[in-house]
């Protein structure tokens, strides 16, 4: 199965990009700049227009699954198991001319968990700011007509060591092994700790009532707090639907979303954590509504086709996200 997972994300950027090019990750730090809305769904909506201001935020709702948990509960004595994972990304951006624009993003972040201490569980939660991103978007090419429509986007940008990284610290006096145990994968901490770049890719088009929106980042990571590296990770996605309403006014349109995750090993003091890795495949609908070319409505549901998390007892179940997005 892991082979045919590696295929599919293969195909399905060839697809998206034409090239080897990529985006960001749930289980690794949360930074995805190309899903952040605000610029990108104004370029789905109606491309960008010179000094228009955007703003976007979006709610992602992530929850978990934990695998054997009473045997964990008996085997470590410290240990979080991450059950829910709620981020608020605010954007604002600028669009400086019809091909270049400039934002900054902002995540919100609270993790809820399960606490075991001296194999005892305590239900516990942290809340803060994440990492800050500042990203540019360069569209070389874009077509619009009523009849058709078609842009296609280069992101690149800088993720900063804004947010708190508390949790960071308290398994960096861990060996390995037993930070392996105690981090099991995902939602660790609300900052990384080091400064990271994403690179990415987005297209958009349409043919009559047919649409066709795809993406992708990678984002190569830093040496972050407490010697610990994130590993580089990718998120890519491919968006076919239909659009059910087509005015001057607004539009909606109904699609489906394959998408997916890969990142390797993370690494403390040089060495691997076989426990966190992750290459997973989701699909789901997803709704998106444009009014007057100044407002846009995304609501998508993430389901878990096909996931491959490294051995750790924390598995992804579903992914709810909402985004509004404002061009002034």
């Amino acid at each position: 199965m892991s082979h045919v997972r590696r295929a599919v994300h293969l195909l399905a950027l060839v697809f998206i990009t034409g090239t080897i090019e990529s985006y960001a990750c749930d289980p690794c730090g949360l930074h995805n700049s190309v899903q952040v809305p605000g610029i990108i769904n104004t370029l789905r909506s109606t491309g960008l227009q010179s000094g228009a201001v955007t703003a976007g935020a979006q709610q992602q709702l992530s929850t978990f699954n934990v695998r054997n948990e009473n045997d964990l509960r008996t085997t470590q004595s410290d240990l979080e198991l991450i059950k829910s994972l709620s981020v608020t990304q605010m954007s604002l951006g600028y669009n400086v001319s019809d091909t270049v624009a400039a934002q900054m993003n902002i995540p919100f972040i609270i993790r809820n968990y399960d606490r075991f201490e001296r194999f005892q569980k305590v239900n516990d939660s942290e809340a803060g700011f994440g990492d800050m991103s500042l990203t540019g978007t360069y569209s070389p090419y874009s077509y619009n007509d009523f009849d058709s429509r078609f842009f296609v986007a280069a992101i690149a940008g800088a993720k900063l060591p804004t947010g708190d990284t508390g949790s960071l610290t308290r398994v960096a006096t861990d060996d390995p092994a037993t930070a392996d145990q105690r981090i099991q994968g995902r939602g660790l901490t609300l900052g990384t700790g080091s400064v990271d770049v994403p690179l990415g890719l987005v297209s958009y088009a349409r043919i009559g009532r047919v649409v066709a929106f795809t993406s992708a980042q990678y984002t190569i990571r830093g040496e972050g707090a407490a010697d610990y590296r994130f590993a580089n990770d990718l998120l890519w996605t491919a968006t076919p639907g239909y659009l059910f309403l087509l005015g001057e006014e607004e539009s909606l349109s109904v699609s489906v979303v394959l998408s997916g995750e890969y990142k390797g090993d993370d690494r403390l003091n040089g060495a691997a954590l076989t426990k966190t890795s992750a290459n997973n495949l989701y699909l789901g609908p997803e709704l998106f509504y444009s009014m007057t070319n100044r407002m846009s409505v995304q609501l998508a549901l993430d389901l878990p086709v096909s996931l491959d998390v490294g051995g750790a007892a924390v598995k992804p179940e579903t992914r709810l996200r909402l985004a509004l997005s404002f061009s002034f």
